[in-house]
C-alpha cells in the first residue's frame, strides 16, 4: 500500500466515512486516494481536490466483496484491490466506502528520495500527488496542495506523513 494509516489530529474528528458509486473500468486499492467525477468515484490525480481514500470496497447493498472483479475471478481472492466492471455505475453500481475527514493521517510513498525538494520532508510544506497511491516529491512548497505535510515518517523514512488538504467536501484548511 502507498499510503497507510498513521493516526488522527485529533481524536474524535477522524475518520469520517461515506460511500461513492464508482465510476466505470477503474481499478481501486484500499486506501487510494479518490476525486469524485460526473458524481462517481474516479482515482485521485494531481491538481484536484480530493474526495478521500478508499477504507473498503463494497457492493451496492452494503457488503464485502467476495472477488477482486476482474473476468474469472474466484470466490474468496479479494486481496484489497478491485476492479469495477464496465458498466459498473448503471448496473452493479459497487461502491468505494471513503474516509473524508482532513484530520486523518497517513504514510505516504512520494515518487523521489524524501528531502530532495526542499521542504518535502518538513513539517508545513504541502504536496500533490503523482496519481492515486503516490506523492510528487518535486511539488513541496509552502503554497497549498492536495496534501499538508507533518516531516518524514519515523517508522518508514522514505515516506511523509499528511494529511488531506485540498478536500472536495470540506474546502483547504488555512494555510
Amino acid at each position: 500500500m502507498a499510503f497507510k494509516h498513521a493516526g488522527t489530529l485529533t481524536p474524535y474528528g477522524a475518520p469520517v466515512k461515506i460511500a461513492v458509486v464508482a465510476a466505470n473500468s477503474i481499478t481501486v486499492t484500499e486506501l487510494d486516494a479518490i476525486k469524485v467525477s460526473s458524481g462517481f468515484a474516479a482515482l485521485g490525480t494531481a491538481g484536484v481536490s480530493l474526495y478521500g481514500h478508499v477504507t473498503a470496497i463494497r457492493t451496492n447493498k452494503g457488503v464485502g466483496l467476495s472477488s477482486d472483479g476482474t473476468t474469472g475471478a474466484e470466490y474468496g481472492s479479494f486481496t484489497g484491490t478491485y476492479t469495477f466492471a464496465s458498466d459498473n455505475q448503471t448496473n452493479a453500481q459497487n461502491k468505494v466506502e471513503l474516509d473524508v475527514s482532513k484530520f486523518s493521517l497517513y504514510s505516504a510513498e512520494v515518487d523521489a528520495t524524501i528531502g530532495t525538494t526542499t521542504g518535502s520532508n518538513l513539517r508545513g510544506y504541502f504536496m500533490d500527488l503523482v496519481d492515486e497511491d503516490t506523492l510528487d516529491e518535486s511539488t513541496a512548497a509552502t503554497t497549498a496542495a492536495q496534501y499538508a505535510t507533518h516531516g518524514v515518517d519515523a517508522n518508514d523514512t522514505s515516506k511523509a506523513i499528511v494529511n488531506l488538504f485540498e478536500s472536495a467536501l470540506f474546502g483547504p484548511l488555512s494555510a
